[in-house]
């Protein structure tokens, strides 16, 4: 039989053997434990796995001892029933699904005689230990964060959630190498636009693999926009409360966060700092709503001070450092070199060893903080105002935001720069039409506010009585 046509298995088991060593280009991991079993006549048998993804102790107790134990064997039906302690098991005929087993870590056996086999599950994979999330931490609450095995992440949920509504539809993407996505929602609570648009979307991903959640986002996302339309969260807690309200996640193998949609402007600025304490339900909110306002305007607005509206601060102040500013290059070259320096430093600090990160934050504020201004290449009042917006922007990078603040702060700068503070508030005005009509799964990005839904302004820019939260079904206007 030629190799390239063959897509089941066959009787002869070693044909069977041979084909799958060369689809795994014989190599050594792949192991070929071969044995006899005991039937009319003696048949041979052989077990089939990939060393360092299974469990061998596992192999040897409910799988290879079983075997050897065999008196007669009537069918693998009954070798299935009778003697295979391991729970998650299933017979296979198919070369792809035996394939793409193995390579899952689950284990084949084989026996001379039979087209079929059984695809045992006996994966060992190595996990990190469950942490405490890094980017959206709380003081009071869970202290306990996703990580890499999606298994583990779907029994957090489950340990949260110990009810039958909470749904799980399991996926694969990818068309060469298959990677498991799972889609959570809860019955009763998910609204049945967004599911079955996240669904058709996900199922409708042509990629050869899929190794980043960055796909699936894009995916959900559709249209390119400036701002984010699906959350990314690190954190159990939050995500069971997404499912709640009636939202949808995503969960990817290898991926330690999930994909909540759809995402609302809102959404960046809820902490579950809000739900676990009494004091900030009134004002962290607003807080966060001027940082983001902040990180994305004042350098425009300073631009715009400095060049045109003098009279704006005191005369003295203006004269000394405005009028006759005395550094060597222009203003706006000013804010884009200290800004250029920040991100250099936010890279390095990501980039390089933990231990050396004291160091170059210390060289970053020696050469930004101290050199610069003595040399009189930026001006201090620069050094702060960026400062300031970098601040700004690090409040509310949490969930995925920070990227579009990184866009929007250099349209402003060259809006003040070039057209002043009218260009600004029509700027402002733009953006503001814009994403009104930014679409998160079909609900408009600014919902509740456009349009207007005065039921769901009670965990809007305050959060309301917890128990009216609860109690009250979320709805999400749908518009194409």
């Amino acid at each position: 039989m030629n190799n390239t046509e063959q897509s089941t298995l066959v009787v002869s088991l070693e044909k069977n053997i041979h084909y799958i060593k060369e689809e795994f280009n014989n190599g050594t991991d792949l192991k070929v434990r071969l044995l006899t079993v005991n039937d009319e006549v003696i048949r041979d048998a052989a077990i089939l796995y990939i060393d360092g993804i299974t469990n061998t102790q596992s192999i040897q107790d409910n799988i290879l001892t079983p075997l050897l134990r065999i008196i007669k064997f009537d069918s693998i039906d009954t070798f299935i029933t009778r003697h295979l302690s391991i729970a998650d098991v299933m017979k296979v005929t198919n070369y792809e699904d035996i394939l793409s087993g193995l390579s899952k870590g689950k284990t084949l056996i084989l026996v001379d005689g039979y087209e079929e086999g059984i695809l045992a599950d006996t994966a060992d994979w190595q996990m990190r230990s469950i942490n405490e999330p890094d980017t959206q931490r709380s003081l009071k609450g869970s202290l306990i964060g996703f990580n890499e095995q999606l298994k583990v992440n779907i029994n957090l949920l489950r340990n949260i959630i110990p009810s039958n509504k909470l749904s799980i539809e399991n996926l694969e993407v990818g068309n060469e190498v298959k990677t498991d996505v799972s889609i959570i929602y809860m019955d009763g609570f998910v609204d049945k636009n967004i599911l079955d648009e996240t669904r058709s979307r996900i199922k409708n991903i042509d990629v050869t693999y899929l190794l980043e959640a960055r796909v699936i986002e894009d995916a959900l996302e559709g249209k390119k926009t400036f701002f984010p339309t699906v959350f990314t969260c690190e954190r159990p807690d939050t995500t069971v409360s997404a499912l709640y309200e009636g939202r949808v996640a995503i969960l990817v193998n290898g991926i330690p966060y999930s994909l909540i949609a759809p995402c609302l402007f809102l959404h960046f600025f809820h902490q579950p700092d809000e739900y676990h304490t009494k004091s900030g339900r009134y004002g962290f909110r607003f807080l966060r709503l001027f940082s983001w306002l902040f990180s994305i305007i004042l350098l425009g607005f300073f631009e715009t001070v400095v060049r045109f509206h003098h009279d704006w601060v005191p005369h003295k102040f203006a004269k000394v450092f405005f009028a006759k500013s005395d550094t060597m290059i222009p203003i706006i070259v000013e804010i884009l070199f200290v800004m250029i320096i920040f991100q250099l430093l936010t890279e390095a600090s990501l980039r390089i060893p933990k231990s050396t990160v004291i160091i170059v934050s210390l060289i970053g504020a020696i050469v930004v903080g101290q050199t610069s201004v003595t040399a009189k290449l930026i001006h201090s009042v620069t050094l702060i105002i960026v400062g300031i917006n970098f601040l700004s922007s690090i409040a509310i990078a949490a969930g995925g935001l920070y990227g579009s603040v990184m866009a929007l702060r250099l349209v402003f700068l060259f809006l003040g720069f070039f057209f002043g503070l009218k260009g600004i508030f029509i700027g402002l005005i733009i953006l503001i039409a814009y994403m009104a009509s930014i679409r998160s799964m079909g609900v408009p990005y600014l919902a509740p506010f456009i349009p207007f839904n005065p039921k769901e302004m009670k965990d809007a820019l305050i959060r309301g009585d917890l128990r009216k939260i609860i109690n009250s079904k979320h709805t999400y206007p749908h518009k194409k």
